[in-house]
């Protein structure tokens, strides 16, 4: 199948990319991790097959729609500019990935390869079983996780109840693309305003749907790959940053079973209402709506919800930790450097002026140029995958190049992800002010924005994140000074907070709630440290061992892994919670017929660019036939930042025939490339403002019919001109 190889080549360029860039992964782990001796539990596989899938996946597809948007300037056919972009993208990334598989294998056996004085990873079978197993329960749980929400048996799509608002514009977009040829883009719940919001993760689903994958299928698989990616890239950075295998499972877990005091909230106010507490967490476990400790948790915005909900989240997030691996050499190296030149040389001067602090050595192994080059094609890509994850990567780079040497890398990487959105957005959506709004606003969406108010709120929101992974950053912080080694992972912790602290300091669209990704983003980071913590207390150090003996060290170990057992209640008590929520309320389902008479009639006989006049759907079988609306559910192209104010207005009055005028009416309609219009009962049941209605008689009079579907709602298709 086409959209399987088309996988199978963003992956093969994507590895070929990492390889050419970094070819010395087992040098970039050392450099990255407090000791050599990592390399041992670390296998590159683990960097190189996530890493290299999402950067394939991003650079091919955002490859492949400009050349498909290319092309349709020259061509008309839109099925031959598909198969042409396809071909030419298909041969153009074989022959690069090739060509860098070539050179790699002659670098590498060259004198310049890998040096033999590494460590070697330990390839035994124990690792082996460890990362494998994990890997399959990082696929089940991402597997379960998005077809239990979205999925389509026997023509009929089902989406759950608590995802299907999110993704109703997430179909309507892969279906532009996979059945309709959505060039220039637009939003398709608004037509004829460009596009605001970061659709290429949506798109590269619908170019699986259009290379042979059902819908529900088109829009999973990326969605199961890059959280499995991103649970891999977590796990590994963990492992890096603490040297405990542990870590590589620990952390995913706690990013899927979330740390909050929302559920004690919720079993605390059950008892006091007079439930007994076994009674009050049966019900805990049957409840299918989510429980409000804070403002808009009845939205599930913190749950595990989250993910199925926005699918390229964890791409965006991938991208993040992606950059954190490759840049942690530098900002380990130059602790490194001031502690080696102590009594020698100036550290305020090393630090802050010296030439290593900026430019990199050019026979410096690790390749920096080629670690510069990659993060800069990664942040290229990133503006119209997830906007949000390019600023909070932005940020935590940010605060990583205050501690780093080789800043000028930082530098360039910055520049360019800032020129990549600013041509991006002003191609899609006109201004990036469109897209992005900065505007200082305290307080996030916490009601009582007092000091001791917001810190309430994030005690709730957070629970023992914040908590255990300060104290764990602050504890490594006093050891590391004592032993006069590096304190660059009590630093991260700074990095990695940076995303949060922005979300409660500034705004960056119409909707302030948006900032709960910059939130989370932190979060999953800060996870890294709990799980190191929790790691080094179920498996203590060979240096404990010692220190102890074997008869102290086993009581010592078994007092330690109690300890974190009994951490892991709290930390994952409110996870378990929702994913209860999740599996009830998910269990009702919005229905979807895939074989819909209407979206059949609509693919075969329009053009792609027409415009269609409708009731204000949300999720409705007309978008699988990839056709614009010009003007759908309006959240969520106001959430998108279009001004949906002015349209509802134009809206109202066009239903009105704009006031019985066919000759305007039609004026209008042709300026806007609304050509058809969609008479459906769902028109007859809405309220509309005072002195709007829907002129079905008017319609039915002056326009001419082209379709009618009895089997199908009773719809009817009127053509405007």
């Amino acid at each position: 199948m086409l959209a399987v190889l088309y996988l199978i080549l963003c992956a093969f360029f994507g590895i070929s990319l990492i390889l050419f860039f970094v070819p010395d992964i087992e040098r970039l782990f050392v450099a990255s991790s407090p000791s050599k001796k990592v390399i041992s539990q670390a296998s590159p596989v683990l960097f190189i097959m996530p890493a290299g899938m999402i950067t394939g996946l991003m650079t091919v597809s955002m490859t492949l729609y400009y050349i498909t948007l290319l092309i349709s300037y020259g061509l008309s056919t839109p099925d031959l500019v598909k198969r042409l972009s396809v071909l030419i993208t298909f041969a153009v990334f074989a022959i690069l990935g090739a060509t860098n598989i070539s050179l790699y294998i002659k670098r590498y056996s060259s004198e310049d390869g890998k040096s033999s004085s590494l460590p070697a990873y330990n390839d035994s079978i124990g690792n082996i079983i460890y990362y494998g197993i994990s890997t399959v329960i990082f696929t089940s749980v991402a597997t379960f996780l998005m077809f239990y929400t979205y999925r389509i048996a026997g023509g009929t799509l089902f989406a759950g109840y608590s995802t299907f608002s999110d993704l109703a514009p997430h179909t309507a977009m892969t279906s532009s693309f996979g059945v309709g040829f959505n060039y220039p883009t637009q939003y398709m719940h608004f037509s004829g305003d460009g596009i605001q919001y970061h659709f290429f993760f949506y798109f590269l689903c619908g170019t699986l749907e259009y290379l042979g994958l059902p819908l529900d299928w088109a829009i999973n698989i990326p969605s199961i790959i890059c959280m499995v990616c991103c649970f891999e890239l977590l796990g590994l950075l963990t492992v890096l940053l603490f040297r405990r295998r542990a870590g590589f499972i620990l952390a995913p877990i706690l990013v899927l079973f979330r740390s909050s005091f929302n559920v004690f909230i919720h079993i605390s106010d059950l008892v006091k209402a007079g439930i007994p507490l076994k009674a009050a967490i049966q019900s805990i476990s049957l409840s299918s709506e989510w429980y409000a400790a804070t403002p808009y948790d009845n939205w599930g915005i913190w749950a595990i919800n989250v993910y199925p909900n926005q699918r390229h989240l964890m791409l965006g997030v991938s991208v993040i930790l992606i950059l954190i691996i490759l840049m942690l050499p530098f900002v380990r190296r130059m602790e490194v450097r001031i502690i080696k030149s102590k009594g020698e040389k100036n550290p305020f001067r090393l630090f802050f002026i010296s030439k290593e602090a900026w430019i990199w050595d050019k026979e410096d192994p690790l390749n920096p140029l080629g670690i510069m080059i990659l993060s800069s094609i990664l942040v290229i890509t990133t503006p119209f995958f997830h906007g949000s994850a390019l600023i909070g990567a932005l940020l935590v780079l940010l605060g990583m190049a205050i501690i780093s040497e080789s800043r000028l890398i930082y530098a360039c990487v910055a520049a360019c992800a800032v020129i990549s959105a600013s041509i991006q957005t002003k191609l899609f959506a006109g201004n990036a002010s469109n897209v992005v709004k900065f505007a200082k606003e305290c307080g996030f969406v916490v009601e009582n924005k007092t000091f001791a108010g917001i810190t309430n709120y994030i005690l709730i929101v957070t629970g023992l994140t914040v908590i255990l992974s300060l104290g764990f950053a602050v504890y490594l912080l006093i050891r590391d000074i004592m032993k006069e080694k590096p304190v660059y992972r009590s630093l991260l912790f700074l990095c990695f907070i940076l995303p949060f602290i922005f979300a409660f300091m500034f705004r960056v669209s119409l909707e302030m709630l948006a900032n709960h990704k910059f939130i989370q983003i932190s979060l999953i980071l800060l996870d890294v440290f709990v799980a190191g913590l929790l790691g080094s207390l179920f498996t203590l150090s060979a240096k404990v061992k010692e220190k102890l003996g074997k008869g102290k060290f086993i009581a010592v170990q078994a007092a330690t892994i109690l300890i974190g057992a009994v951490l892991l209640v709290p930390l994952t008590a409110t996870g378990v919670s929702e994913w209860c929520t999740y599996i009830n309320l998910n269990k009702n389902c919005v229905e979807l017929n895939t074989n819909s008479e209407l979206a059949a009639w609509i693919e075969a006989n329009t053009e792609p660019d027409d415009v269609f006049l409708t009731p204000e759907w949300s999720l409705n079988r007309f978008y699988i036939a990839g056709r614009p609306s010009y003007y759908g559910w309006p959240y969520y192209p106001w959430s998108a930042g279009h001004d949906t104010y002015t349209r509802d207005t134009i809206y109202y009055w066009l239903l009105t025939g704009c006031g019985n005028n066919i000759d305007e009416f039609r004026r209008y309609c042709q300026e806007r490339g609304i050509r058809y219009l969609v008479d459906d009962p769902d028109f007859y049941g809405c309220e509309f403002p005072e002195g709007y209605y829907y002129n079905e008689e008017f319609f039915r009079d002056n326009l001419t019919q082209v379709a009618y579907f009895p089997n199908d709602n009773y719809t009817i298709i009127y053509r405007i001109y």
